[in-house]
């Protein structure tokens, strides 16, 4: 697996397979960073990126320091970057704050991929048969994480809802 990021005048390549990683500069192919992952994602941010240690352990990196390792309750069967961190796991997906790992929400599906766009707020979740668009609510998001009020254990409640464009009525 390849992935290329683009951040201002910054180019990074990384190369993941084997059980390991590279970060090169694109531009002379430097190695920037490596270390062991079964997988590798980029966060929106561009100085974050996660790895999927193994099953059962995730680890995020912020400038090239690892920052906060963390066991996810249901296991780590893959990864996804983007606005949050996805975790699949046998249980369905959750999605993680890259900032304090705390859970955003958890979902009863088994994606494939999972697309943010640019704005972040929405995100697009891809399954073997089919595909679905959801808008993420980054207001309820802080205003639950202060007030408590509405979390439960798959996370916050009203972190995600169906745009109402695409709504049927």
């Amino acid at each position: 697996m390849t992935g290329w990021l683009r951040s201002g005048t910054t180019r990074f390549v990384v190369v993941c397979g084997d059980g390991e990683y590279i970060i090169y500069t694109a531009m002379a192919l430097r190695n920037k960073s490596f270390g062991s992952a079964q997988e590798f994602v980029w966060a929106h941010d561009s100085s974050e990126y996660a790895i999927r240690e193994s099953n059962s352990v995730v680890k995020i990196f912020k400038n090239f320091k690892e920052k906060k390792s963390f066991k996810p309750d249901f296991g780590a069967e893959g990864i996804y970057g983007g606005f949050l961190l996805g975790v699949r796991s046998v249980n369905g997906l959750a999605f993680y704050d890259w900032e304090n790992t705390e859970l955003i929400r958890r979902i009863e599906i088994q994606p494939k991929h999972i697309f943010w766009s640019d704005s972040g707020e929405l995100v697009c979740i891809a399954t073997e048969e089919s595909f679905f668009i959801l808008k993420y609510l980054s207001e309820k998001v802080a205003a639950a994480q202060e007030t408590h009020e509405g979390v439960t254990e798959d996370g916050i409640e009203d972190a995600f809802e169906v745009p109402s464009i695409l709504k049927m009525e």
